[in-house]
């Protein structure tokens, strides 16, 4: 009875925190964002109190707070004087279980308060905005379960914020409204990155590898009349979404640290289809035909397709596989191939190479893979250029299928 009612609370909790993050995406303001998290961040996370910091020029403002008691909820502080300001500073998390032995810590402003422990999470952390902050009572160390759940709040409130601040921009010229577009396209590819557990730089590397493959490969016979400028720009900025389907898979089966059941599998490579039904349904509710939209779909549906018609989920074969799924599926196995993933090592750059040359007409197009290997350097040079200190698990259901343990 005590374990089945475990498994129930730890079953809540997880529907919780997506219900959260499900608001969180859904707010069409700051303030219902800060309100979201108020309303149930402290009780996912199991602490005292919890603060949403905003960076503001050079001051933190500490914007809204849920506490057993007051904090600083209203009050600005310069950011060199205080633990937000060196989370957003610093762009890391700060964990700290003793407050009077950390030296980050402004001890005057902190006696008052019931304050002994800390973790400060950057909200944004390749350009903080702002943080989130938790609080306990009782000194402890913080458990890596609080800080998982503070850093997913954190990654959706980034989220959230950004999509706010596109919302807002949409009233703007059509100049800025085209800069919206690309930055919605990343804000929806950063919200699946999250769903997934994703630290790194995955989503950046195979926007680079598609494009330096498709700007060869319009040099080839066979692609040069199908690729135009503007096609591999739309290549390029479609790229992010390939895996926005993620979305709509449990938590349980995308978190899952180790490989997938056959079943688990099953639903997992659903990823593909609920991804492009998203994107359909956009296009319907655009009511006008879109290239980058049509794009979109054929990259998120079909990046799994092999050239043997072995893969998922239609089964296509051959050319029937539209070149942007099939260039996507290049790119996509290469960055598995040469990333760390929680149960196994990344592979060095010319094994990747050399994995990828002999699944050529089996995997993927063959004319493709020619253009591939004289560009695979520079698919070397992206990946050290936007490596992560560590990868979180990548596409598991590519380990299942022929390009040995990357696709």
């Amino acid at each position: 009875m005590v374990a089945l009612a475990t498994r129930q609370s730890a079953e809540e909790s997880i529907l919780d925190l997506e219900n959260l993050i499900l608001s969180i995406s859904m707010a069409r303001g700051l303030a219902e964002i800060m309100s979201a998290v108020r309303l149930a961040a402290r009780r996912l996370v199991g602490a005292d109190g919890i603060t949403f910091v905003l960076r503001e020029d050079g001051l933190c403002h500490y914007a809204d707070e849920d506490a057993i008691a007051p904090l600083w909820k209203g009050q600005r502080f310069p950011l060199e004087q205080c633990i937000s300001g060196w989370t957003i500073l610093n762009r890391q998390p700060a964990i700290v279980d003793d407050i009077y032995a950390d030296n980050r810590i402004p001890h005057a402003a902190y006696r008052p308060t019931f304050v002994r422990s800390l973790v400060m999470m950057p909200v944004r952390e390749e350009d903080p905005v702002g943080a989130i902050g938790a609080y306990w009572a009782k000194q402890h160390v913080p458990s890596a379960e609080s800080v998982h759940i503070l850093r997913r709040i954190a990654n959706s409130a980034a989220v959230g914020m950004t999509n706010v601040a596109l919302i807002n921009s949409l009233a703007t010229s059509r100049e800025e409204a085209l800069r919206a577009k690309d930055a919605i396209i990343l804000a929806m590819a950063s919200l699946a990155e999250t769903r997934d557990n994703e630290t790194g730089n995955h989503i950046r590397r195979t926007q680079h590898y598609i494009r330096v493959l498709a700007e060869a490969a319009r040099a080839h016979p066979a692609f040069r009349s199908e690729l135009s400028e503007a096609l591999v720009e739309l290549l390029y900025k479609s790229a992010p979404l390939h895996d926005i389907g993620k979305v709509g898979i449990p938590d349980r089966i995308l978190l899952k640290p180790g490989r997938l059941s056959t079943d688990e599998f099953a639903i997992m490579k659903t990823h593909c289809e609920l991804g492009m039904l998203a994107i359909a349904n956009a296009q319907q509710h655009l009511g006008v035909s879109s290239n980058f939209l049509s794009v979109a779909q054929q990259i998120v549906l079909t990046h799994h397709e092999k050239w043997d018609g072995s893969g998922y989920p239609l089964g296509l074969k051959g050319q029937s596989i539209p070149l942007a799924g099939r260039l996507m599926a290049v790119a996509d196995v290469y960055d598995a191939l040469v990333s760390e993933r929680i149960y196994k090592s990344a592979i060095p750059h010319a094994e990747a190479v050399a994995i990828i040359l002999a699944e050529k007409g089996k995997h993927f197009d063959p004319e493709l893979i020619d253009v591939f290997e004289t560009v695979a350097p520079r698919f070397n040079e992206i990946h050290e250029r936007f490596m992560d200190g560590r990868n979180r698990v990548e596409e598991e259901m590519d380990d299942h299928s022929g390009a040995s343990a990357a696709v």
